[in-house]
């Protein structure tokens, strides 16, 4: 239930209205009432002994026949309601309804919930009158017409109406206390008013643009509200729906540049490819060529000097001839297809690539295996195009992190729990913890625009978490970057 901020308020404006309304009322009220009665109780008991007296001085003067007359004499007095002597048994001897004389006092008014032994002064809210039953005592003046052994001579009854002041009274409480409960009402809407035109609506039209923002929405902007209070949210949030639209543009803008750079560089592989194709046609003749020429020289003595300079040839064009082959295996799209596959000879493959780069930067490469039974422990299951594709771009980053002269070392060892760990080092420049904690994220790259594209650290994990392996790097900023990758190794 208060788990909502409209419950919590409900609850504690009901609280605080009452509190601060109704508690005071009902107590000035109450005082008021208690002030009253006692007045009108202070008035009856000064009438009852006048009445008292009244009937004393009768019944001692001898007029006891008179006491009728009596009776109906002070019965005329408007706050007066009636009069009546009731004895000790309760029957009705005198009264102001002379219907009522020879009757049982509760049977001529049943409300009267009246006490032989003292004196009882009540109000009957029922009829709205004070009634009065008290004992005449049989004094000693009494005793020469009473029995003195009879302590008590009759009852007087007498019930007086309520005075105008006092009607006037009861009716403005009824009303002080129905308009009270008014009040209590009207600020408790008042307030739960106030809640749902100041919080609560505005609570929703944020709820609701920010769905509107979930669902990709970005023109979901807050209109501008008149309480002081909202505007600064309202601000805000039509800043953060503005930068996101800007960020959603630049996010778009960039993703169409890298899909037109890979568009270029797929097209650029596949003329790649075919120009190694190409360049392989007249590269076989030509080596064929010279390979007859070169045996023709062992045979022909004027050849004979041009022979080792026919084997140079000869070699430089094999050397053409590997790097178009390597090129041709590398441009071309396998099927992902996992079978057992060596690492140290998906190792060999891809350095023959990248070796002519190596040489140009006259960059020092180092390959060490660490695995026993020559190397035959290095197996593992899953792509060798994609397992290559890793190795490729690794060595790649370890070169242009290298400013001059450098060296790179790759590792391969057999671990001792079944795994084969792949570490790619390199003494280049290095980086910082920022940005080492960000080079796996897509499009994050430290190189020129035209240059990099973010992308090559975020496939190689990608590829490493298909295979079930697991890179981590450690850099220091001047000192080098190590790569490392661990994979579990796949056995006969």
């Amino acid at each position: 239930m208060f788990k909502s901020i409209k419950n919590r308020f409900i609850f504690f404006t009901v609280l605080l209205v009452i509190f601060s309304v109704g508690f005071p009322t009902y107590f000035l009220l109450g005082q008021f009432r208690k002030n009253f009665q006692e007045r009108s109780r202070t008035m009856l008991k000064t009438t009852l002994n006048v009445v008292q007296n009244a009937l004393h001085i009768e019944m001692l003067s001898g007029k006891e026949k008179q006491l009728k007359t009596l009776i109906k004499r002070l019965s005329t007095n408007k706050n007066i309601d009636h009069i009546r002597i009731v004895d000790s048994s309760g029957i009705i001897l005198y009264a102001t309804q002379q219907k009522n004389i020879g009757k049982h006092i509760l049977e001529a008014d049943p409300n009267h919930g009246i006490n032989y032994g003292q004196k009882t002064l009540s109000l009957l809210k029922s009829r709205e009158v004070y009634f009065s039953f008290e004992p005449i005592l049989n004094e000693p003046r009494c005793q020469t017409c009473h029995n003195p052994k009879k302590k008590i001579i009759a009852f007087l009854d007498i019930d007086t109406n309520l005075t105008t002041a006092e009607t006037y009274f009861y009716t403005g409480f009824k009303h002080t206390l129905f308009l009270a409960i008014t009040m209590i009402f009207i600020l408790i809407l008042g307030f739960y008013y106030l809640f749902k035109r100041a919080i609560e609506k505005p609570l929703q039209k944020l709820d609701g643009a920010l769905v509107e923002v979930e669902q990709d929405n970005f023109n979901a902007f807050l209109p501008s509200s008149r309480m002081e209070e909202l505007k600064p949210i309202e601000e805000h949030f039509n800043k953060m729906v503005s930068h996101l639209n800007t960020s959603r543009k630049r996010i778009d803008d960039l993703h169409f540049e890298q899909l037109q750079r890979a568009d270029k560089l797929v097209t650029l592989g596949e003329l790649a490819a075919e120009m190694a194709h190409e360049i392989n046609n007249p590269l076989g003749i030509c080596m064929s060529r010279i390979d007859y020429l070169r045996l023709e020289a062992e045979d022909t003595p004027a050849l004979n000097p041009y022979a080792s300079d026919l084997e140079v040839i000869l070699n430089q064009f094999d050397k053409i001839s590997g790097i178009t082959n390597n090129v041709l295996k590398y441009s071309k799209k396998y099927p992902k297809n996992y079978s057992r596959i060596n690492l140290i000879q998906l190792v060999e493959n891809s350095m023959s690539i990248l070796k002519p780069r190596l040489i140009k930067r006259n960059i020092e490469f180092e390959q060490i295996y660490r695995c026993e039974l020559d190397c035959k422990n290095a197996w593992l299951l899953g792509d060798s195009q994609q397992i290559e594709q890793v190795i490729i771009n690794l060595v790649q980053n370890a070169i242009d992190s290298i400013e001059s002269e450098g060296k790179i070392t790759l590792e391969v060892v057999c671990l001792t729990d079944g795994k084969i760990e792949l570490k790619i080092t390199d003494n280049g420049k290095g980086m910082d913890e920022e940005t080492r904690q960000q080079i796996f994220l897509p499009f994050f790259t430290t190189k020129p625009g035209d240059k990099g594209t973010g992308l090559g650290l975020y496939i190689v994990k990608k590829i490493c978490e298909n295979h079930g392996g697991r890179i981590s790097c450690r850099s220091i900023p001047k000192k080098g970057t190590s790569f490392s990758i661990v994979f579990q190794g796949s056995h006969a």
